[in-house]
């Protein structure tokens, strides 16, 4: 008498390796926009963060805090992106620009993650935390936009509170300036 054996045939096999490939071409894209969702979420909690560092460091030390982007963690970008990184310092003259004698509290070097931008407000290239904890001039929004579609927004208004705004359908982000 003849037993079978346990296991799968060739075409059980191929069957199975369809049906899987299939699951994976359709739920790749989706997994790989949430991956990128959530780097842009921690990219925006990550500034937030900073950004009530500089603002309390300002409180605390009776001393202005700038916070600027930086693509080497070491000088500022006269420039509105955010992307790379950015920069937290005591800013003992005023200047806005770290100086030897001044400290450092905090740098940033974002991951690159394609088509994420963070860009602020033209002309709010940096934001100056002066020891009452106001960031004062207009208020400040940093734009996280993702594959050309604004994710969300930080806002700092002039008393220096931070809000995240959340899109809401799909808002072409502006083109790049400043």
């Amino acid at each position: 008498m003849r037993t079978s054996q346990p296991g799968f045939t060739l075409i059980e096999l191929m069957a199975s390796l369809a049906i899987i490939s299939i699951i994976a071409g359709i739920g790749g894209p989706s997994l790989n926009r949430r991956l990128h969702q959530h780097r842009a979420s921690t990219a925006l909690t990550a500034l937030t963060a900073d950004l009530a560092l500089a603002r309390i460091a300002a409180i605390s030390r009776g001393k202005a805090v700038t916070a600027c982007p930086s693509r080497d963690a070491a000088t500022c970008m006269d420039d509105v992106d955010w992307s790379e990184g950015w920069l937290v310092f005591v800013d003992g003259d005023n200047n806005r620009r770290l100086d030897a004698s001044e400290q450092v509290l905090a740098t940033r070097q974002s991951p690159r993650t394609p088509g994420l931008q963070l860009r602020s407000t033209v002309g709010r290239a940096s934001l100056r935390y002066l020891p009452s904890g106001f960031s004062y001039g207009s208020n400040a929004t940093i734009t996280a936009c993702l594959d050309g579609r604004v994710y969300a927004a930080l806002v700092v208004n002039n008393a220096g509170r931070t809000r995240v705004e959340r899109a809401i359908g799909p808002v072409p982000c502006a083109p790049p300036q400043g």
